[in-house]
């Protein structure tokens, strides 16, 4: 009896996302295959190269070796200081140019309008345009603009974005939540200011809404600097082991309920031969 079809969500939080390819070296490392996947911001990127075809220990070779000014073109800050077409190229490049129907898992990303408000939802297209809409961290990264939207990143509507993958056709959902870790520490430069605003909005939202996940994974990232990028390593052990944590919960939430019918029937069946 087959298992049912899981989905995973792959939330925002910027650097802290490295912790993302923890939880899937952790499912990869069970065998447990995700059959969907979601993602906004950093979730998207990642979600992205994973789905086009790259295998975590691809990305996380990647992750170690980029570079800032590999990714980072100083702008006249009119939109962002990051004018965010070096950043463009790269994700272009890494996910082979593919559009949503030639990768190898299905992926949804989100994106916000920034003159509606609204959630914007990519499942066709070039691939790499939706997830550079969804990395534009306001303020950072300049807002894309395309078909007439200014798009930016989907962590300001949806930061843990589960209902997604549910209408991808997931039976069981598990979002990653990595967090707003707020607290009252010194605003050093305006990368501080920006980060700790959208960590406040993005509280208020999930306190709010809530993660209408089957499982949630929550990393404890609180001594990672969310814009330096310079911590991969502590951020995948901490994804890896919140995943690991809840394995055997993820395992028993993929059975079937027939199958667990069967299952704890047989378990009665035995006990009662002894």
């Amino acid at each position: 009896m087959a298992r049912k079809k899981l989905g995973l969500a792959l939330g925002s939080g910027a650097a802290r996302g490295f912790a993302h390819l923890g939880v899937l070296q952790a499912l990869e490392e069970r065998g447990i295959d995700v059959d969907y996947i979601s993602g906004c911001s950093i979730g998207a990127l990642l979600g992205a190269l994973y789905c086009s075809g790259m295998s975590v220990v691809e990305i996380i070779d990647l992750a170690m070796d980029l570079e800032p000014w590999d990714w980072i073109d100083i702008s006249v800050p009119k939109k962002g200081l990051v004018q965010g077409r070096k950043l463009e190229q790269l994700i272009k490049r890494y996910t082979g140019g593919k559009r949503f129907d030639q990768l190898k898992k299905p992926l949804t990303v989100v994106a916000t309008d920034l003159c509606t408000g609204e959630r914007v939802i990519f499942d066709s297209g070039p691939v790499y345009k939706a997830v550079r809409a969804s990395v534009a961290i306001p303020g950072i990264i300049a807002p894309l603009e395309l078909d007439g939207r200014i798009l930016a990143d989907g962590g300001l509507v949806d930061p843990v974005p589960v209902n997604l993958v549910k209408n991808m056709g997931a039976e069981y959902t598990v979002g990653v939540n990595l967090g707003s870790w707020i607290e009252d520490k010194k605003m050093g430069n305006i990368y501080d200011i920006i980060i700790q605003s959208i960590d406040i909005l993005q509280n208020e939202i999930l306190m709010l809404k809530g993660i209408d996940a089957d499982l949630i994974i929550s990393p404890y990232l609180k001594d990672i600097n969310p814009v330096t990028f310079n911590q991969v390593e502590e951020c995948i052990h901490s994804g890896r082991k919140a995943a690991l944590e809840v394995m055997e919960q993820l395992r028993a939430g993929l059975v079937p309920a027939e199958k667990k019918g069967w299952l704890q029937s047989l378990g009665r069946r035995r006990n009662t031969c002894r």
